[in-house]
């Protein structure tokens, strides 16, 4: 069923300079749209340039997904039916980060996090038609540590590599499916030799 819609944002920021090394910026994005009305996400950070290798940052904000087309309105009769009260999600973070660069080609990064989402988007099942149907899920609480570097070399090349540890859990304290406790990624990239 082809469907219409309207999404507004606007997003205002300003950075104060606290001290010689320390810094703070505060942001709000306020979005209306069709499904979920007016949503504000505020943003704030505080930034410390601890040497002139070294950063400490502390970080917190919001945002909010209102849910999409296929999610809400999608409905063919058989495997999928459609949920106009689905609601939009919302997640609530809280991260501090170290960066600290070794010389001008590798960067060392440590994270510790925390992030709450509420009215998770998940795939249920419809009580009505017994079909295949997405809902607004209960209260998800995450918390984890990231450890990551970032090397590049004078011809382009880049090796980017992480390891987190996460925890992630249901409003009743169950652990999520499909969420790792422990997530290693590895990234080279390098320009293609050419004739």
């Amino acid at each position: 069923i082809p469907k219409s819609g309207y999404r507004i944002g606007t997003y205002v920021q300003d950075e104060w300079r606290i001290a010689e090394t320390l810094t703070g910026t505060v942001g709000l994005r306020v979005d209306r749209n069709d499904v979920t009305g007016i949503k504000s996400s505020p943003r704030a950070a505080l930034i410390w340039q601890a040497t002139a290798a070294t950063t400490l940052k502390m970080l917190a904000g919001r945002a909010h997904r209102a849910p999409n087309v296929y999610e809400r309105d999608y409905s063919d009769g058989l495997a999928q039916a459609r949920n106009p009260e689905l609601k939009g999600e919302s997640i609530d973070t809280m991260e501090i980060v170290a960066d600290h660069r070794v010389g001008n080609d590798l960067t060392l990064r440590s994270s510790v996090y925390q992030w709450t989402m509420r009215d998770l988007i998940t795939l249920g099942i419809d009580p009505a038609s017994g079909l295949a149907q997405y809902q607004s899920g209960e209260t998800v609480k995450a918390h984890g540590l990231e450890l990551s570097a970032d090397k590049t070399w004078r011809d382009g090349a880049r090796l980017r590599g992480s390891l987190s540890f996460q925890n992630v859990r249901d409003a009743n304290g169950a652990t999520l499916v499909n969420s790792p406790k422990l997530l290693a990624k590895l990234n080279y990239s390098a320009r293609l030799p050419v004739a």
